[in-house]
């Protein structure tokens, strides 16, 4: 029997998503059919203006020029100007219809031109937090249904505790590419310095790092845990906190893990989208 390809039943965001961020896919595909292409569009959104902030090539020419100019280019796609990109058009055309939040997609790219012009300090950092994975899980529940304020403000907030706890998981990779998502007075603890071939860093400055980011990440899973309980239609927009769980359990195998997640993660996915609910 030969492996049927699926890739021709996906949309060209779901597609994107698949390839660049394989946890969010796989959480997303438990949304409600009818909901699930505006999140795969808002993820693929996402993953663009991310990977903006990554310039380990041209730092000693451009300096944050080049992320800059993307991001520009992103933020004048979002402002309504023709921009060419393969996921381009179905992100104007739902912002046309009012699907997508404008004014949150703009939020999200102004979170990454901070980024890219330094994080001053550790409330900086947890602002500029908030406005990019923080938002997009709190975009993602508003997509899915959910409407109380409180309750997107703890989804937010688990959103911020997934990022930190993939900041830290993959920290030497995030680093080598170029991108620098830490405040500066970690910057200047660890002597980190930016060059061609991205950030380079000692393993013991890794591990120092990742225990101050563990420590954050589990603060906001504890800061969240109001509502782990959303339902099946809602439950979607935290389900990736399951694997941000179990990463942060075996945070000592991180780099000898597999980036390919395993049927262990993807049944802790499964069994929570059954139960409509996560445990914190």
């Amino acid at each position: 029997m030969t492996k049927t390809d699926t890739s021709s039943l996906l949309s060209v965001c779901a597609i994107y998503v698949q390839k660049y961020n394989p946890d969010y896919f796989y959480c997303t595909i438990f949304a409600p059919l009818y909901h699930r292409e505006l999140i795969f569009q808002l993820l693929a959104f996402h993953i663009e203006i991310t990977r903006a902030v990554s310039l380990p090539s041209s730092w000693s020419i451009a300096g944050p020029m080049a992320g800059f100019i993307r991001l520009q280019w992103w933020r004048e796609l979002i402002e309504g100007k023709d921009r060419t990109h393969e996921i381009a058009p179905f992100i104007k055309e739902s912002m046309s219809k009012e699907l997508l939040p404008t004014n949150a997609l703009l939020e999200m790219i102004e979170a990454k031109e901070e980024e890219l012009d330094g994080i001053k300090d550790w409330h900086h950092w947890e602002s500029i937090l908030m406005r990019s994975a923080g938002k997009i899980h709190e975009v993602i529940a508003q997509i899915l249904g959910v409407e109380d304020s409180e309750q997107l403000k703890h989804i937010a907030t688990l959103g911020m505790a997934c990022e930190v706890t993939k900041i830290a998981r993959y920290l030497p990779k995030i680093l080598h590419s170029g991108r620098c998502p830490l405040p500066q007075e970690i910057i200047d603890e660890y002597h980190l310095q930016r060059t061609d071939d991205g950030i380079s860093t000692a393993p013991e400055t890794i591990d120092a790092i990742r225990q101050i980011l563990i420590a954050k990440a589990r603060d906001y899973l504890q800061a969240g845990q109001e509502v782990r309980k959303l339902g099946r239609k809602k439950i979607a927009a935290i389900l990736h906190v399951v694997l941000a769980k179990r990463d942060l359990k075996r945070y000592q195998h991180w780099d000898q893990l597999p980036d390919k997640r395993g049927a262990g993660d993807q049944l802790a996915v499964l069994w929570s989208n059954y139960r409509g609910k996560v445990a914190l």
